[in-house]
């Protein structure tokens, strides 16, 4: 019975709802009238050529823009137009096309920055040197250890950012995400700048997270990653959706191969 009802909970109550989402700058229609779910446990992929408003796209979900006009619906809430930090609060985590660490921070240090969205201190407790606040830094580090051990990186954790491999880095940005205790994780171009060997390595850490029970939402230009890892499939050209399903069907559908290829194609 518990099984049933959370089935029945994801079919009618999508984790993320967007419905005519659009994002402007003065004519330039970045996105417009863009819709889109996701359900608990799913991983969806945003694809498209470039300039098609993927990252536009992730940026509303996340705060860094405001959105012209439409809704997304995160749990039930309304949070377009939130600022980031309070977004992350909620549970949706994300990771950037251009890496962005603390480059002059240990790995460690950098998952333990993510964390501190579910710190209670405030002001005083740091600055007096509470016991509940060495309390919870100690929880702090734990929880980072945590999830450095789970990206495969907990041997790392002393090492310098700017010192580490680009793929490490790549792992440790999700690592950070990760210990803001999100339900949802975006990842923007997860497997840019990687070699064959990384990118199947990064499909089978998304997979663990979602067995975790994350949701994931993935801009990615490798369509042997969409293939491998997408339960479905948003295709995005000139700000609009046109096409979404199964990752066979989009591939497959005459709009997306003329927005990739060409009329003539």
């Amino acid at each position: 019975m518990p099984e049933f009802r959370e089935s029945t909970e994801r079919r009618t109550s999508p984790l993320l709802c967007i419905t005519g989402l659009a994002q402007h700058f003065g004519g330039l229609k970045a996105i417009d009238q863009v819709a889109l779910s996701i359900d608990r446990r799913e991983i969806v992929s945003v694809i498209g050529p470039n300039g098609a408003g993927k990252t536009t796209l992730f940026n509303v979900l996340t705060g860094v823009y405001p959105g012209t006009r439409g809704e997304i619906q995160f749990k039930g809430q309304p949070i377009r137009g939130l600022p980031s930090h309070r977004i992350t609060a909620l549970g949706i985590a994300r990771t950037f096309q251009n890496i962005r660490l603390f480059s002059n921070m240990t790995a460690l240090e950098n998952v333990m920055v993510g964390r501190h969205c579910r710190s209670s201190q405030r002001l005083l407790g740091p600055l007096l040197r509470w016991p509940s606040f060495k309390t919870e830094e100690r929880a702090i580090e734990a929880a980072a250890k945590d999830a450095l051990g789970f990206v495969g990186m907990l041997s790392c954790g002393n090492e310098l950012a700017k010192n580490l491999p680009y793929g490490l880095q790549r792992r440790l940005e999700i690592a950070r995400a990760l210990a803001t205790e999100p339900e949802l994780l975006i990842l923007d171009e997860p497997t840019a700048g990687m070699n064959p060997t990384e990118s199947r390595d990064l499909v089978e850490l998304v997979m663990r997270v979602r067995e975790r029970g994350i949701a994931v939402m993935l801009i990615e230009h490798q369509m042997r990653v969409v293939m491998d890892i997408s339960d479905r499939v948003a295709v995005l050209d000139y700000g609009l959706k046109i096409a979404e399903g199964k990752p066979h069907e989009v591939v497959s559908d005459p709009k997306v191969i003329e927005a990739y290829l060409g009329k003539g194609a």
